[in-house]
Parts: C-alpha cells; structure tokens; sequence
C-alpha cells in the first residue's frame, strides 16, 4: 500500500468517524438527559460518540493517536452498533427483516473488520517507532 493510499483512507476515515458522530449524538445527549439511570453501559457508549470527533479529526490530519483510538472503539462499536458504514443502512432503507437487509448487515460488519486491517497495516508501515 502506497503512502497516498494510506493518507487517502486517513482522511476517508476520519470522515467517517465524524459523518458516524453526528449521525448518533442525538442518542449520547439523550443519554445524559436521563442522567438519573446512569449506567457503565451508557457511560462507555457516550464516551464512544465523544471520541468520535477526537478520532475522526485526528485521522484527518493523520496522527497516530487517531489509530490507538481507533482500537479502543473497535469492540464498543461492535457492542452499540456505531459502525463505521452503519450509514448504509438508512441509504438503502431496506425492510428490517428482509434477507437483503441481513446481507448488508454482514456486508457492514466485514467493512468493519476491513477497516481495522487496514488500520493495522497503516499503523505498522506509517508509525513503526
């Protein structure tokens, strides 16, 4: 992969990151507003959609800490389903039960893992030290 590939997809991800942030602060600031049933799950999840804006536009200037919390957000993701290209859903506004609805949601979800090798292979050759 060359350098411009890997600056590319900084820039591309941390678009992402912030296009994902603003598609669920909505669902952090709701969170807080129910204050009074504070959970660790509602804390991590609004921690998740804060780094959000920290991740996304540390990766548009291309540094490295955009990558380590990157790796911190990857099992949170996951576990409140703020996916990086969870936007294709609402694109494709498929029937929520349907077959072609299922098949996006893998499609997503190796899009996901897809990210997180290239994360990887970025961070190695970009940031060896």
């Amino acid at each position: 992969m060359n350098y411009t590939i890997k600056k590319t997809l900084l820039i591309v991800f941390g678009l992402l990151d912030l296009f994902s942030f603003v598609r669920t602060y909505k669902n952090g600031l709701s969170l807080i507003d129910n204050f009074k049933h504070f959970t660790i799950m509602s804390i991590l999840e609004i921690v998740l959609i804060a780094s959000l804006i920290v991740s996304g536009v540390f990766s548009i200037f291309r540094n490295k800490i955009s990558l380590i919390i990157y790796y911190v957000q990857f099992p949170l993701r996951f576990a409140f389903m703020i996916l990086t290209f969870g936007f294709m859903l609402k694109l494709f506004g498929l029937q929520y039960d349907s077959l072609g609805y299922k098949i996006l949601v893998g499609i997503i979800f190796l899009l996901e893992i897809l990210r997180i090798v290239f994360t990887i292979k970025i961070h190695k050759s970009e940031f060896k030290n």
